[in-house]
């Protein structure tokens, strides 16, 4: 019984996450085409969701617009830690004046939480998905170079990279053979508990106008175009919330399930 609920914790918010990533590619209908003879349809087999108030396909676009919010956090998440574990690496290995002054750099514009990079980033560069991606990789890498430098620090100290020292191994195969892979389950920790402020926090953003644009479909936009109607059709506008709550859930059930294996 425990074995199996351990199996849930992990397939059960792989499987939400897998099924908004690529559920695009089985999307009954183009989210984007329009029919104002066909407003507000109930629930049918031609349309699972019905459709919104221009008639589209509200099942096709919650598929499309998980396709873009979650595309957008795991190519960002994918590009934090290439770029944290690149930089964290040489810092946490090197010695002298410089390497406090960067750590007190870093520990200087970490202390300032993401949300207000996004917001310059924004509003600096406009609207769009690359927007976005930049500024969600800006105001999130330097938290994982402060993460990777600490563990770095304290890898150095242990015995099996002694060993490897005592044996004539190179400091670059030292730190990306013998460290990189101790270090991935901590990254890997902190991005998928990040990821969760991220879906809440993109979609917010879309919701009041700041995010992806006009003419990208994400579940910001969804939620802003349809809650409009939420006293006649309350339905249209629970079902984007709820792929919202779901993934946002799935990254947090992950990261916690992660966090038991890292500190066993």
């Amino acid at each position: 019984m425990q074995r199996m609920k351990q199996r849930l914790e992990l397939w059960l918010p792989v499987a939400v996450l897998a099924f908004f990533t690529f559920g695009f590619l089985v999307a009954p209908h183009d989210p984007e085409q329009v029919d104002a003879v066909r407003r507000f349809l109930p629930c049918s087999a031609e349309y699972p969701l019905g459709t919104d108030h221009l008639g589209r396909c509200v099942f096709s676009r919650l598929l499309y617009g998980g396709r873009t919010t979650l595309g957008i956090i795991l190519l960002g998440s994918a590009l934090i830690a290439a770029v944290g574990i690149a930089l964290g690496l040489p810092i946490g290995s090197s010695r002298g004046k410089g390497k406090l002054a960067l750590e007190s750099l870093i520990n200087a514009v970490t202390a300032v939480p993401p949300i207000a990079y996004l917001l310059i980033f924004i509003s600096v560069m406009g609207n769009g998905v690359s927007t976005m991606l930049i500024a969600i990789v800006l105001s999130n890498f330097l938290r994982v170079v402060k993460l990777v430098k600490t563990r770095t620090e304290v890898e150095l100290g242990k015995a099996y990279v002694l060993s490897a020292i005592t044996s004539g191994a190179g400091k670059v195969h030292i730190l990306f053979v013998d460290i990189v892979p101790n270090l991935l389950w901590d990254v890997l920790h902190y991005l998928l508990l990040s990821a969760a402020d991220m879906v809440l926090t993109m979609v917010s953003f879309s919701f009041i106008g700041l995010g992806l644009g006009e003419d990208v479909i994400d579940w910001g936009v969804m939620v802003a175009d349809l809650h409009r109607f939420i006293i006649i059709h309350p339905g249209l506008a629970s079902y984007p919330v709820a792929a919202i709550v779901l993934c946002a859930l799935a990254f947090h059930i992950l990261g916690r399930r992660l966090e038991k294996v890292v500190r066993a």
